[in-house]
């Protein structure tokens, strides 16, 4: 069993609205420059040349749409699940940093892994497969998803 240096939750969390943040201030921008290009092709009057590019800026303002909206819901997430509103629990359960013998897990929104001084966390959601393996667990217990098994060491 391997033992991994002590994760502060505070410090995770912190790292990952940072990380929240600069993603957002990112799509920000790219929305600014589609809106930008979508009235610059209004002002075209190229023929099908301008309608095709008109089409595909459209497209653009469309997919960044969706990808605002996903941003804002983990945005939701990330509030809720804010440390300083939530109480320790002996299970694990959504806003949980959990350390187990197979790295350590912070049960908010899906992003992946987040490297922070104290070492790197995966950013996983309840509904992903090692979510639901963790979920409901308390400290000493096994898990399994996929092929790998772990135990959990300690739930914050």
């Amino acid at each position: 069993m391997m033992i991994y240096s002590k994760m502060n939750k505070k410090e995770v969390y912190e790292a990952l609205v940072k990380v929240i943040q600069e993603r957002g201030a990112e799509m920000q921008l790219a929305w600014n420059e589609l809106m930008e290009s979508n009235k610059q092709e209004g002002k075209s009057s190229a023929g099908d040349k301008h309608e095709t590019a008109a089409a595909q800026v459209h497209l653009e303002l469309e997919k960044m749409g969706k990808q605002m909206q996903e941003h804002n819901r983990k945005c939701e997430e990330l509030e809720r699940f804010n440390p300083s509103k939530l109480e320790s629990n002996n299970h694990v359960r959504s806003g949980s940093l959990v350390e187990t013998s197979a790295g350590w897990f912070y049960i908010v929104t899906s992003l992946g892994k987040l490297t922070t001084p104290s070492g790197d966390c995966f950013i996983i959601s309840a509904a992903s497969p090692i979510g639901q393996a963790l979920f409901g667990k308390k400290i000493g217990e096994a898990f399994r998803w996929n092929l790998q098994e772990g135990e959990i060491l300690s739930i914050f």
